[in-house]
């Protein structure tokens, strides 16, 4: 018999010491994270707005596109965002302000003359997400 070391972290798990063959499927939103941190992936000529159809409902993106490319400030691109994530399931409080959804916004926000850094508009996110009420459920 062989020394096998298994190290379980969270999750559900199954250990099956008779099989002979495991198979284990993921499923949800981390597949974004997986596409989008991949650069080979990433400089594709995949444009931005196909990448937006990853977080929002493709019947909802062309308005969505049409708000953020008249957005002259980084505040007003912040509050297209956090209306997107309002309405977006996929989209959380979370991932609105990270670098690599922030980065998708930029190609489309096309009348943003000043503050395009990703720490700006990420400020401004907050900024945002701060003044809004909070609701309780």
């Amino acid at each position: 018999m062989s020394d096998i070391h298994i190290t379980i972290n969270g999750g559900n798990n199954q250990i099956l010491p008779n099989a002979t063959e495991a198979v284990q499927n993921f499923y949800g939103d981390r597949l974004a994270e997986k596409i989008l941190a991949d650069p080979a992936r990433q400089e594709s000529a995949v444009p931005a707005t196909q990448k937006l159809l990853l977080y929002v409902d493709e019947e909802r993106l062309p308005r969505y596109l049409s708000l953020l490319g008249e957005c002259q400030s980084a505040a007003e691109l912040a509050k297209v965002v956090v209306e997107m994530c309002e309405a977006e399931p996929k989209l959380t409080k979370e991932e609105i302000v990270k670098e690599r959804f922030i980065g998708l916004l930029l190609p489309v926000a096309e009348k943003l003359t000043k503050g395009k850094t990703i720490d700006n508009i990420r400020a401004r996110i907050n900024d945002v997400l701060a003044s809004r009420p909070r609701h309780r459920m």
